[in-house]
């Protein structure tokens, strides 16, 4: 676009004259010309919009952007992200950046065209074209900026991958409230607010709100509410908050619990910590502290044998260059640290598929347990062990345990026993045991169930939660002495 036409340089006109910046102005005429937003003042003038001396637009604030596109506020913008990114120092060399602008810079920008649509005698063909050839003033922002934030702190923009590390830039103006509320008054909003009045929360200022708001009015109807309001020419947006997030990297492996004092997870009841340590906190503990990030991954049961499959996310992580050699530290630092849990795998940084796969295995693996159970007042000649033996695939449905209800929502489900080896404990290995019960029944239970079955309420029947339990199988009171995890049927990772 070397020469401007008339009908474009009426509209560029028009909108100088509400005091928009001259990229602004090109916005609104549709221009895609990369120069007229990089050098605007050498291009307009080049192509005839402004005078050779026109000095008229250098000091205004924007009337369209509150100075999003204009160079002071652009500077601040880039400086606040250029100290943000380097406090909290994230290695990762490409970046994307996200844009969050007052919802009032939508509203200006429809009563710029109406209004001009309406000074200039334009038909109703002519508005609908005006608002389809407007630039999206965050495109605009983003097109201009974000090689200047790349400079700053050296890192290579990337949205078409995207680079998982997000540069959010929230953008405030101080009278966005008072220029929404004028559209609050409209009849329209009269059933809404009533509504509104019941809640608890307000959000009628939010983009979802208005944008729905606005959608409900004519171009007529919205113009009679703007058509005296005194919009602020002297205030531009400010720099609410630049927040940097990296996504989420998931390493897994397998590990044995060798402690049945230990929980899964950090145990809380009543806030107050059950247990000094847990799996997550000896798992996660040496991560957190070389990726700088957060980390999320049952009392008295023990992992043994091949070990059990884990993953950690690491949420929002600063280091990210995790290397073969770096999870080979962490595998030893983490075994040095706890006898209670060992890495007994290689760790790996997981693919998407690796996450899907152990999903997946979550609901069709199947997991061994070896469990040490007691009959009391009962004989070896009372009880057939043989009926466990030969029982297959028994369906049992389990409500939530008493012991974890105060951590999971009450509901009950429905799993599968595939099946069961009992044998009787003998008077040598209660010795080796310490156990030094004469009166009781013991027996080995080797339990083939469907992942998820919760073992110990299936032995001893959680006051009748888990139906059946051993203790119908067997007519006779049942209790477990000591569990065990033997294996895990999933090949992963």
């Amino acid at each position: 676009m070397n020469v401007c036409t008339e009908y474009d340089k009426r509209i560029f006109n028009f909108m100088q004259r509400q005091n928009c910046c001259l990229r602004c102005c090109f916005r609104f005429i549709g221009c895609r010309t990369p120069e007229c937003y990089l050098n605007p003042i050498k291009f307009a003038k080049a192509a005839g919009y402004i005078e050779a001396n026109d000095t008229s637009f250098r000091k205004i604030c924007c009337m369209a952007c509150l100075g999003i596109l204009q160079k002071d506020v652009q500077e601040q913008i880039i400086e606040k992200i250029r100290v943000k990114v380097d406090k909290e120092n994230y290695d990762c060399r490409t970046f994307v950046c996200a844009l969050t602008i007052p919802v009032c810079v939508n509203l200006r920008e429809r009563f710029l065209c109406i209004h001009c649509a309406t000074q200039l005698n334009l038909s109703e063909d002519a508005l609908l074209d005006l608002k389809i050839r407007l630039q999206n003033v965050k495109d605009i922002w983003k097109w201009m900026v974000t090689p200047k934030i790349g400079q700053a702190i050296e890192k290579q923009m990337d949205s078409t991958t995207p680079s998982p590390f997000l540069i959010e830039i929230i953008l405030t103006y101080k009278f966005n409230k008072k220029e929404c509320e004028v559209l609050l008054s409209s009849k329209e909003t009269n059933n809404i607010e009533s509504k509104r009045k019941k809640r608890s929360y307000d959000n009628r200022f939010s983009r979802k709100s208005m944008e729905a708001l606005m959608a409900k009015l004519t171009d007529n109807e919205f113009f009679e509410y703007f058509k005296y309001v005194s919009f602020e020419k002297f205030a531009t947006v400010d720099v609410e908050n630049i927040i940097c997030s990296h996504s989420s990297i998931f390493i897994g492996g397998r590990y044995n619990k060798l402690s049945r004092e230990l929980s899964q997870t950090p145990w809380f009841i009543n806030g107050e910590k059950k247990m000094q340590t847990s799996v997550q906190d000896i798992l996660c503990t040496p991560i957190i502290e070389v990726t700088k990030a957060q980390c999320k991954e049952d009392v008295d049961v023990r992992n043994i044998y091949n070990g059990r499959p884990f993953a950690i996310e690491l949420i929002n992580p600063q280091m990210t260059k995790i290397t073969e050699e770096l999870l080979s530290d962490l595998v030893e630092k983490i075994n040095q640290s706890s006898w209670q849990v060992q890495i007994t795998s290689s760790l790996k940084v997981l693919s998407r598929h690796d996450l899907k796969r152990l999903k997946e295995g979550e609901n069709v693996k199947t997991k061994f347990y070896r469990a040490l159970c007691i009959c009391r007042n009962a004989s070896r000649d009372m009880l057939s062990l043989e009926k466990l033996n030969n029982l297959k695939r028994v369906k049992i449905v389990q409500k939530t345990p008493v012991r974890v209800l105060h951590r999971r929502p009450l509901s009950p489900r429905e799993r599968l026993i595939y099946e069961m080896k009992a044998r009787w404990v003998e008077l040598q290995e209660l010795k080796k045991l310490n156990i030094t019960d004469n009166t009781s029944t013991f027996f080995v239970l080797d339990i083939k169930t469907q992942a998820g079955t919760y073992i110990k309420e299936f032995v001893h029947g959680d006051f009748g939660r888990t139906k059946p339990s051993l203790c119908d199988i067997l007519n006779v009171e049942t209790d477990i002495v000591a569990l065990d995890v033997t294996g895990i049927n999933l090949n992963w990772p």
